[in-house]
């Protein structure tokens, strides 16, 4: 059964009990029980003093620095996949706003550092994904509905995606060169290699490796069920002698699980990766191979998993070979198009047969002179 209080003053109420004062400590009430017989002075000066000491303390706590947010903030996130980029990005807030806590922090300034990012030629996506942590930054110490200093701020967009693509050499080179650096001891293990190899030979996500598990990958059948990814339905992947091998390397060097992409990414590039382009481009790279070996479209969008073929159409442009087939049976309609020089025909000899590209033979110019005379003549 709930107690009847009736409300005496500001967070002080009475019961049959008898007094309860109620303050605020951070959000949350705090309560304190005092007997019938307490004077109303001393409940009201006790309720005063606990309300200063929690305004002190969130005083204390906000005057906090920015760098020990941080902090307090990666600590719990040591062990991620994702925990150096997240650091990486974040140090570049704490060296924007070295003395300040982040209470001081306000949309203009961000907005400023964000412009100054941009004049320095920092990609989109890294400027987004520093957007992206300082939120959740913000989420963690003050709630997921928290406002912060850098919502709706105007951040630069990403590039449509395009058809990168590397040669076979290329790949075969980086998986040299991460085979010599596990010789070498350079790389502990081969968990890098089977993960590219992997993703050159197949062509999937890296997302889709990462959740890949070991019941997923069939080496009787040589079959892989990719899990979905990126609104798509996932897809079956038959896989031939070059797959099978990648997959049993992958398996034999344990690299089940999540991974940091940007720390692949880095260990490509000193296995001679191009820097002008991702490791995610092995999927363009695949997808281009199979258009050029004439493979139909709707079978490159399973392969791929794309949900719509006008995704497919982004990572392959056309088939070569239907265009060239395309190309010649135009041959021969426009035979008799003008030359490049009837551009440069003067006023003169622009009319005559040989600039008009109407007689593109001897006997036909000679045919056409005789119907002229023939017709002066009967005039």
């Amino acid at each position: 059964m709930k107690k009847r209080r009736t409300r005496i003053a500001t967070g002080i109420f009475s019961d049959r009990y008898g007094y309860a004062i109620v303050w605020p400590v951070q959000g949350t009430p705090k309560e304190k029980r005092f007997p019938q017989d307490t004077p109303l002075h001393v409940l009201k000066d006790y309720r005063a003093k606990q309300v200063e000491i929690a305004r002190q303390q969130k005083a204390l706590n906000r005057a906090g620095s920015f760098v020990r947010d941080v902090v307090r903030f990666l600590a719990p996130r040591k062990g991620r996949p994702s925990f150096k980029s997240d650091r990486a990005h974040l140090r570049a807030w704490v060296q924007a706003f070295p003395n300040k806590s982040r209470w001081d922090l306000d949309r203009e300034a961000c907005a400023d550092v964000v412009a100054r990012w941009r004049q320095r030629g920092y990609s989109a996506k890294t400027i987004r994904h520093r957007v992206r942590i300082i939120k959740a930054l913000y989420a963690h110490f003050d709630g997921s509905h928290a406002e912060t200093p850098v919502d709706d701020l105007e951040l630069p967009r990403l590039p449509k995606a395009r058809p990168i693509a590397v040669t076979a050499d290329v790949v075969r080179g980086v998986a040299l060169e991460l085979l010599k650096h596990e010789a070498l001891g350079w790389l502990r293990d081969a968990k890098t290699r089977g993960r590219f190899l992997v993703l050159a030979t197949t062509g999937q996500r890296p997302i889709q490796v990462i959740r890949a598990q070991p019941t997923d990958v069939d080496f009787e059948r040589g079959v892989w069920t990719v899990r979905p990814a990126k609104g798509d339905a996932g897809t079956l992947v038959y896989l031939n002698a070059d797959m099978l091998n990648a997959w049993r390397l992958f398996a034999a060097a344990g690299a089940w699980g999540r991974y940091d992409t940007s720390s692949f990414a880095k260990t490509l590039r000193r296995c001679g990766w191009p820097t002008w382009t991702r490791p995610y481009n092995l999927r363009h790279t695949v997808g281009l191979a199979l258009s050029a070996r004439d493979v139909d479209l709707g079978d490159i969008q399973q392969h791929m998993g794309h949900a719509s073929p006008t995704t497919t159409r982004i990572y392959v442009p056309g088939l070569p070979a239907r265009a060239r087939a395309a190309s010649l049976k135009l041959e021969g309609i426009f035979s008799a198009v003008p030359r490049s020089s009837a551009m440069f025909a003067t006023d003169e000899n622009r009319t005559s047969p040989q600039n008009t590209g109407l007689f593109t033979t001897q006997a036909n110019a000679q045919k056409a002179g005789q119907k002229r005379v023939g017709r002066k003549k009967s005039a």
